[in-house]
């Protein structure tokens, strides 16, 4: 007679870690996760299961091996080790990257605790790295004007390269929703865009008459036309396939080199179009909390401060020091004697 044991009298430790990542991959999928939240847990998983060794269990999952696991990252030297599309980099790596990977086995012993492998969420002590707040030098006024001037408007990729510039600088999309952007969804008579942004949720973003007609343009001249149902993105490469994140970024990089800015990515589009709009008061911190798609207010709150930044380095009133010295009659002489031999100071004995 084969003996019955309850799932939650089971000894689980020695379950080996592939076999859970696999599983948590699955309720991923199943809880109606996008494929970039996916794959972001599963590339995180693989590096702490590759740190803990290939013999790697559920009694593997700690709170010493996951401090030793980022103090590991912390310690690192070189940038896309395990990338192999891309090259190693000297240089350390992000806070906010090594963070990604606290919250990626946060979430992880979570979901363990919750599906019965363990009796506690054992990782729930795990403190992330503080991410440091780095100030973001988004584009001048006159470098966005260098920025679009370098497009052929009258040549098809020239024209979509454009409408693609002009589109993240306007409505501050992500590149993957900007790439997961379907003919449909733009409706340019209107002048919004629907867009499907993280967590599968759909938001309505207005767009400007310049960039209507940039979307226009591209669409209804130079879009090569497919059956909606073979091809319905809108923005397509050159060989008709939907655009990809990672061509998006070579698009955007090549532009800014031939502008004349090496620090062009996409993301800085997106940071300069949430501050121009707080710094030209287009509209209100919560209405921008919308449009981005931001759930809370916090990434909002740094882009408020931002824009406070760039004001204060517009408005020379901003000086509390020269306010006081034009009212200062000390100032005014002092003023008068600009350009005159200063006078040798003597020691008094």
């Amino acid at each position: 007679m084969v003996k019955r044991t309850r799932w939650t009298d089971m000894d689980k430790r020695d379950t080996p870690f592939p076999k859970l990542r696999a599983a948590y991959r699955v309720y991923n999928q199943t809880t109606g996760k996008s494929p970039h939240t996916i794959r972001f847990y599963e590339e995180r998983l693989e590096l702490f299961e590759r740190f803990a060794g290939p013999e790697a269990t559920l009694a593997s999952v700690t709170i010493p091996n996951a401090r030793a696991f980022i103090a590991h990252l912390q310690e690192r030297t070189t940038r896309h080790a395990n990338n192999r599309f891309v090259i190693n980099k000297q240089g350390t790596l992000s806070s906010a990257y090594i963070q990604g990977f606290a919250r990626a086995l946060r979430a992880f012993s979570t979901w363990l605790h919750e599906d019965g492998y363990t009796d506690a969420n054992v990782l729930k002590p795990l403190k992330p790295p503080r991410i440091q707040q780095k100030v973001v030098e988004v584009l001048a006024d006159d470098e966005v004007n260098r920025l679009v001037a370098i497009f052929d408007q009258d040549d098809p990729f020239g024209a979509r390269d454009f409408a693609i510039t002009w589109t993240l600088l306007d409505c501050g999309l992500r590149a993957s929703e900007l790439c997961g952007l379907k003919t449909e969804d733009a409706h340019l008579a209107d002048g919004y865009l629907k867009v499907l942004g993280k967590g599968n949720k759909e938001r309505l973003v207005p767009i400007g008459r310049r960039c209507q007609e940039a979307l226009l343009r591209w669409r209804d001249r130079f879009r090569p036309t497919f059956e909606v149902t073979e091809n319905p993105r809108l923005f397509l490469s050159s060989n008709g396939q939907p655009l990809t994140v990672d061509s998006l970024e070579e698009i955007v990089r090549r532009a800014g080199h031939r502008a004349r800015l090496p620090r062009l990515h996409c993301h800085l589009l997106r940071h300069t179009f949430a501050t121009n709009y707080l710094v030209k008061e287009v509209g209100d911190p919560l209405r921008l909390q919308q449009i981005l798609g931001h759930t809370s207010l916090e990434m909002v709150r740094r882009y408020v401060s931002m824009a406070n930044v760039q004001r204060s380095l517009i408005d020379r009133r901003s000086s509390p020091m020269d306010l006081i010295a034009d009212c200062c009659p000390a100032s005014k002489s002092a003023r008068r004697l600009q350009g005159s031999k200063p006078r040798r100071l003597r020691l008094v004995k």
